[in-house]
């Protein structure tokens, strides 16, 4: 009979503003996987948004890297419809598409947006290897052409980013019916997960060695905490909505939502050092213990679901010349000096701190291993992550 295991996972981002409107727009999502199977379900979703979303047509097809184009594109429908509404807060997966596709296949799914809307919400990345999204104007579902236009055409509210992301609207979840035995990983965190410059490279080496047989979830909120939902912060589009709710809150939620992953890989707490601190919120400084007492409340939750889960120390951070440095350091080293005392805790541990720090200055990340704000990891800085956990549970 096989099983339904998830190939694409990304969260949405809550916003808490509107970040752009579209209308006679297709939206293409190019989604890397690792899956035989026969057939496909998208999961759609209108989580955030104050009105019902209409999708006018759906199509996913494969990817021809050759040629650049979509190739044997089938209609997705939902409950027999071509025509997919999803009211606010609401999410749903799609009817079973027969579908036939290998490891290498990857997948385009297609969506017409013909009605204006407004969006509030999209599920977005930066690296980009895990998943890219492109827009034509019109009714393009059926089209082999890739895109027109990018994300931030779609969505000029990015450009506030100097960091480029792609965001893909309406959708949040890919699954694919599989006859093989499958591993799935999911990794939980913060902006340093959800930005995917490790996830990406990690994912590729285990596609590489494990086609078929693995496949890797993003489950990461940038700005997210593990103790405290998002704050405050003026100058920041929708005041920090974005951040997400505490790690702690939503772990169940975002992990456990629509599938059962063997593995989590965790690794947060960078912002918890930080946030109190730079947004002026005494009340939410949190304890090196406090802090690990979270980390241990997320890995019962874990065990209780039979999952393995790995855990990383707080790899080093920015913060150069601000006044709170010092403080939100001494956290930092107090939460990675009690998951090194307590790694027995969870079922792997790796210090990516020693991985990521200098040698010559601990308290900061290596030069060149950051996107020049001493806290997120770049293209190389990723990949070194990826190779550390990799090599050390794989």
């Amino acid at each position: 009979m096989g099983q339904w295991k998830k190939i694409w996972n990304y969260i949405p981002v809550e916003w808490g503003t509107q970040i752009g409107v579209l209308e006679d727009l297709t939206q293409k999502v190019w989604v890397r996987n690792n899956l035989n199977g026969s057939q496909v379900k998208i999961r759609f979703c209108n989580l955030y948004d104050p009105e019902p979303l209409l999708l006018e047509a759906v199509t996913v097809g494969k990817w021809d890297a050759e040629t650049e184009t979509v190739k044997e594109i089938q209609e997705v429908t939902y409950r027999g419809n071509r025509e997919i509404r999803i009211q606010p807060g609401d999410s749903f997966y799609s009817d079973g598409i027969p579908f036939s596709i290998k490891a290498e296949d990857d997948l385009v799914v297609s969506v017409y947006f013909r009605e204006k809307h407004a969006f509030y919400s999209v599920c977005q990345t930066w690296n980009a290897g895990s998943f890219r999204s492109g827009f034509l104007r019109g009714d393009q579902v059926k089209s082999e052409k890739p895109h027109e236009m990018s994300t931030l055409d779609a969505f000029p509210f990015f450009g506030f980013d100097e960091n480029a992301c792609n965001g893909a609207a309406g959708l949040c979840g890919i699954q694919v019916l599989t006859e093989d035995e499958v591993t799935t990983l999911a990794c939980f965190g913060d902006s340093i997960t959800h930005m995917s410059y490790y996830f990406d490279p990690l994912m590729e080496a285990l596609y590489r060695k494990y086609p078929g047989k693995i496949t890797l979830l993003n489950c990461g909120i940038g700005g997210n905490r593990i103790l405290y939902d998002a704050c405050y912060v003026e100058e920041i589009p929708g005041h920090g909505k974005c951040f997400g709710d505490a790690g702690v809150s939503r772990f169940e939620r975002d992990v456990y939502g629509d599938t059962e992953p063997d593995i989590v890989f965790f690794m947060e707490g960078v912002n918890d050092c930080t946030h109190g601190l730079a947004f002026e919120l005494p009340e939410e400084v949190p304890s090196g213990e406090a802090l690990f007492a979270g980390i241990r409340e997320i890995i019962g939750k874990a065990h209780e679901k039979n999952s393995k889960i790995y855990i990383s120390t707080v790899m080093p951070f920015g913060c150069y010349e601000d006044a709170f440095r010092e403080q939100a350091e001494g956290i930092r080293q107090d939460l990675n000096e009690l998951i090194r005392r307590n790694r027995e805790t969870a079922d792997g541990f790796l210090d990516l701190d020693q991985v990521m720090r200098k040698q010559e200055d601990i308290h900061f990340m290596k030069d060149g291993t950051h996107l020049g704000d001493g806290v997120h990891p770049n293209e190389a800085g990723g990949k070194m992550i990826a190779a550390a956990i990799a090599e050390k549970w794989f």
